[in-house]
């Protein structure tokens, strides 16, 4: 009697087994189905080790930096950020000024965006004023 209750029991583990095993989905059907793509991109993210190592991947080739950059400088408010971050850093203020001045239509706009403002016009005159300091 034990043992046929064990085979009984065997069998019924064996069949819940393989109809679990017929359930579940394959990574190439999660990945297709937008729905459960979207679920699945949510619930990396929501772990910060998850987000820690995408960005890391991300980051290590520079076709997939420059090409995240891209994506994001797409993204008006994210541009904004991102010269307002280069003005601050003084190693890279002077590469963005010099830029900026190369192109004329940017220099033609930083001269009109110092001219148009009544206190900015004021301390363009008074600093055009006084001599060049010397190197």
């Amino acid at each position: 009697m034990n043992a046929a209750r064990r085979v009984g029991i065997a069998s019924a583990v064996a069949l819940v087994a393989m109809v679990l095993v017929g359930c579940t989905k394959s990574i190439d059907e999660i990945i297709m189905n937008p729905s459960d793509k979207d679920e699945v991109i949510a619930k990396l993210l929501a772990d910060d080790v998850a987000k820690r190592d995408i960005m890391a991947k991300l980051a290590a080739k520079d076709d997939t930096k420059k090409e995240m950059a891209e994506t994001l400088l797409g993204d008006t408010s994210i541009k904004a950020l991102a010269v307002d971050k280069l003005a601050a850093d003084a190693t890279t203020r002077t590469a963005l000024t010099q830029k900026l001045l190369a192109d004329a239509t940017a220099r033609a706009e930083i001269v009109a965006a110092l001219t148009a403002d009544e206190t900015s016009r004021k301390e363009l005159q008074e600093a055009l004023k006084k001599p060049l300091p010397k190197k």
